[in-house]
């Protein structure tokens, strides 16, 4: 009797269905986000505190050529930064969103680059940069340097975990091969011949 009467009231009152207030909710939570809507929890304490996943060292590397390529083509720190956001991966695309930002609002080059720090391969982007902008040294090089050490260091890894697979695939087989070989090849010889000597 309730149930009727809810559905009565939900007709007469106009409600929108439930799949048309979920998409006006998911519309809002999309809509641009504004200067007046303050900071999010993305940059702060809460960010900081969750764990990340490591970062892929060859996606690494495709951004760090890409942005040794930008600058050899004579952008700017910006406008490489700017480009290499806009195809970054997923785990590294706010790390280059940020810096882009950061340089294009004229902070210091060692603060703006200061957000790579704590991410393998990215960290030492950053300090080549920042001494290149005290020394003015070419980061091409450097660049290069880096995304050869980072290949280096996934082969390696790559390496390490197929020589793991190739342990644990063997273990099954030892632990199944051997009560097999146990079962079928020394018990008949072990009764046979306690069966002769007895």
């Amino acid at each position: 009797m309730t149930t009727l009467i809810c559905i009565a009231l939900a007709v007469l009152v106009g409600l929108p269905p439930h799949s048309a207030r979920l998409a006006a909710a998911n519309a809002t939570k999309d809509s641009a986000k504004t200067p007046r809507d303050g900071p999010t929890a993305r940059g702060g304490l809460i960010s900081k505190l969750k764990p990340t996943a490591p970062l892929d060292p060859l996606a690494v590397a495709g951004d760090i050529e890409l942005f040794a390529a930008c600058l050899a083509a004579g952008l700017s720190a910006h406008g490489a930064a700017t480009a290499v956001a806009r195809t970054a991966d997923a785990q590294t695309q706010d790390l280059w969103e940020t810096v882009a930002a950061l340089l294009g609002v004229g902070v210091l080059t060692h603060s703006a680059w200061g957000h790579m720090k704590g991410h393998a391969g990215l960290e030492d982007l950053a300090q080549l940069v920042i001494m290149s902008g005290e020394s003015g040294a070419t980061i091409a090089t450097g660049c290069h340097r880096i995304c050869t050490s980072l290949r280096a260091e996934a082969s390696a890894h790559a390496t390490a975990q197929a020589e793991r697979a190739g342990v644990f695939i063997a273990l099954p087989l030892a632990v199944c091969f051997l009560p097999a070989f146990i079962v079928l090849g020394l018990a008949p010889v072990v009764i046979s011949l306690g069966a002769q000597l007895l």
